[in-house]
């Protein structure tokens, strides 16, 4: 699919679709809404307060509505980044827009539709658990959709000239097939993971027992982000004849060998590592922790850094790929 296609679909037809069929459900509910709904209170417990039903409908559109097109202002201010971060900002955006329209307006829907046919509002009920539970499920699979219509990032990278005569490297005999593969498991996004899903079972169990059974799976949203900080856990860095290839979870790079001009080894101290975006640039880095590190420099003076065991050896490497590559 044509990228333009791509961003288009996911930035404006996937939260254009989920609004406007938020908006018709919720017109074809209107004659069947009370006119306040509770605030405080409701299913089954005394009301403390109400909202008028009729505004909150307005307002909760309109303010989904402005975040919609909030997010498309920063999608296309995105392009005065610099070129390798302007792919990243663009797919975290769509992301970010996609989830949060999926989100709001499941709320939206949530709220009313367990005021449906009531009378006034201490017959409101509690929401059906096959809501709560389906919201966020839906919510999931539709950020899950969003990053995958971001595609990859193609490195538009031009074709990098002559290796410099001063970049370190070793000799590799004509035909010989070398690899070098990393990957790690980042043990502290682990433990931040299953402290995310004990939390989503103490929420669950609190909100069961407090709230009622259908307040429940409101503990599955924090259990869906534990998934999430799990996805992003692994690191993995391969080099070869043909790319370097660089992912944290499903977050991937690759850059053609023949648009790398050099490699040098770069070490980052925590200090440089936590403020990696504004040293280098965002989208420029990526690296798992502090420590050794390369940094591959391409043709048109950009930089891309990526986290290694022996930052020396594999810039020597990736220099002497290189020169192999263009002595050939």
């Amino acid at each position: 699919m044509n990228q333009v296609l791509r961003w288009l679909t996911g930035l404006v037809l996937l939260p254009g679709a989920v609004l406007g069929v938020t908006a018709v459900v919720v017109s074809g509910w209107a004659g069947r809404l009370p006119e306040r709904i509770p605030n405080k209170g409701g299913g089954g417990r005394p009301v403390l307060s109400t909202l008028a039903t009729e505004p909150l409908i307005t307002v909760g559109l309109t303010v989904i509505t402005g975040l919609w097109l909030l997010g498309v202002v920063v999608f296309f201010l995105a392009r005065l980044l610099p070129a390798p971060a302007v792919h990243w900002a663009r797919t975290v955006t769509q992301l970010v827009v996609a989830v949060l329209v999926t989100a709001l307006c499941g709320a939206l829907l949530l709220v009313l539709a367990s005021a449906l046919d009531a009378r006034s509002p201490e017959e409101v009920r509690t929401p059906s658990a096959l809501f709560t539970v389906g919201l966020p499920v839906a919510v999931l699979v539709v950020g899950a959709f969003a990053f995958a219509l971001a595609g990859r990032r193609s490195s538009g990278l031009p074709v990098a000239g002559v290796p410099p005569a001063d970049a370190v490297r070793f000799p590799l005999a004509k035909g010989e097939r070398v690899l070098w593969s990393e990957h790690r498991v980042l043990r502290p996004l682990v433990w931040a993971a299953a402290g995310q899903a004990l939390i989503g079972v103490v929420m669950a169990v609190v909100f069961g027992l407090s709230l009622g059974a259908g307040y429940a799976p409101v503990g599955l949203v924090v259990a869906l982000t534990a998934a999430m900080t799990l996805a992003v856990s692994r690191y993995r860095l391969v080099v070869d004849e043909h790319a370097v290839r660089v992912a944290t979870g499903p977050f991937r790079r690759e850059f053609p060998l023949t648009t790398v001009e050099h490699a040098t080894s770069s070490p980052l101290d925590a200090g440089d590592w936590l403020a990696a975006g504004v040293l280098y640039g965002y989208g420029t880095v990526m690296t798992p922790a502090p420590g050794s590190a390369v940094r591959l420099v391409f043709a048109d003076g950009s930089r891309f850094t990526v986290g290694c065991e022996d930052a020396d050896t594999l810039a020597a490497l990736i220099n002497s790929l290189r020169h192999r590559q263009h002595t050939a």
